[in-house]
């Protein structure tokens, strides 16, 4: 369908306003919805300069970056309001009823018997710049961390599912965003939670703040990495670092993190000084998450124990499209290409092209 719609130019300031738009509620600007729709779906995928040949090859329309770039701003910037506000709503709430009872589950079929709750962190490269500490007269690249959550779990039919969400939030209000994800997928009904992550800071916050009464587990792949760096550490030869890491986890896999920790512990008590440093460090990583580390018993239950799904997630996420060759990111536009890119994995893409989002920034 053609529509042929005056256009009035303001001669101060340049802009342009076509009053049908408002008659037949189209959205501002020079781009139909349908082409919108397409073309930020496609934007979750590739690069803008991918994406203009994949237009003007698919559908015969020339986009320029500009073009895009406030296409994506504006619909990404509504998807990223909407989750804001869901959040802020959540948060007037009082833990318990109120809040449990504003949440309802988005998933049709069987609800899953045990749901796992994941998060990280993945650094991307901003447009920002801050003077260098080594070199005061030169500035250098600011990098950002995108927090990253996923709720995942088995269908009765062996295939794995999941949800995901992003934010560059506190990690009290992505925790309780994270929280209102695993509500939508059933949590409140599961019979049993698992919260898998690595052992930093603000993850533990998430899960103690909010998924408290969660079964909790340090990720296996994690955990190992920490006695590589200390194996490496030890030892400059490759092969001598790799049967004692292999030493290690071995006792890891037989015994859990207590197995290991003594392991370590008799294995301090053989070294020198020098030595001792590097085994303290990583003693005093695992022995106050010896407690999340009882990977014999969590195998035995047929518990996922490693982080594929959640590493999964921050490369869907986030590392394939913001952390491209030569990319850069404002903020606003890191946040709106995130907020899309959740909206196309978690299956919602049309639902919330249903909600009018050109319309409602306009």
């Amino acid at each position: 369908m053609v529509i042929r719609r005056v256009r009035y130019e303001c001669r101060k300031t340049g802009r342009n306003v076509y009053p049908l738009d408002g008659i037949l509620d189209l959205p501002s600007g020079e781009v139909t919805v349908s082409v919108a729709k397409r073309a930020l779906r496609l934007a979750t995928r590739m690069s803008f300069v991918d994406l203009q040949e994949e237009l003007v090859a698919q559908h015969d329309v020339h986009l320029s970056d500009a073009m895009l770039d406030e296409l994506m701003q504006k619909a990404g910037g509504v998807a990223e309001q909407d989750r804001r506000s869901a959040t802020d709503e959540l948060l007037s709430l009082s833990r318990g009823v109120q809040r449990e009872d504003r949440v309802p589950v988005a998933l049709s079929g069987p609800l899953p018997k045990r749901l796992y709750v994941s998060c990280d962190g993945v650094m991307y490269r901003t447009r920002y710049r801050e003077p260098d500490a080594m070199e005061p007269d030169k500035n250098r690249l600011v990098f950002q961390e995108m927090k990253a959550g996923t709720v995942f779990w088995q269908g009765q039919d062996g295939r794995w599912h999941k949800r995901v969400m992003g934010c560059r939030e506190t990690p009290e209000r992505f925790g309780l965003s994270l929280w209102g994800l695993a509500a939508s997928c059933g949590m409140l009904q599961a019979e049993e939670v698992i919260f898998i992550s690595d052992g930093g800071t603000w993850c533990t916050t998430v899960a103690e703040t909010y998924f408290k009464d969660a079964i909790r587990i340090l990720d296996w792949y994690h955990l190992s990495e920490h006695v590589w760096e200390a194996g490496r550490e030890l030892y400059t030869d490759e092969q001598a670092a790799k049967r004692w890491v292999e030493d290690c986890l071995d006792h890891l896999h037989d015994s859990s993190g207590i197995g290991l920790l003594r392991h370590l512990q008799r294995c301090r008590a053989r070294r020198p000084s020098t030595d001792q440093e590097i085994l303290d460090r990583l003693i005093g990583y695992l022995e106050p998450r010896v407690a999340i580390t009882d990977y014999v018993d969590y195998r035995g239950l047929g518990y996922v124990i490693g982080s594929g799904m959640m590493e999964s997630t921050c490369k869907q996420l986030v590392s394939q499209r913001l952390k491209g060759t030569g990319m850069q990111w404002s903020e606003s536009g890191a946040l709106a290409m995130t907020a899309l890119i959740a909206h196309r994995i978690n299956g919602t893409w049309d639902r919330f092209w249903c909600s009018r989002p050109l319309q409602r920034i306009a």
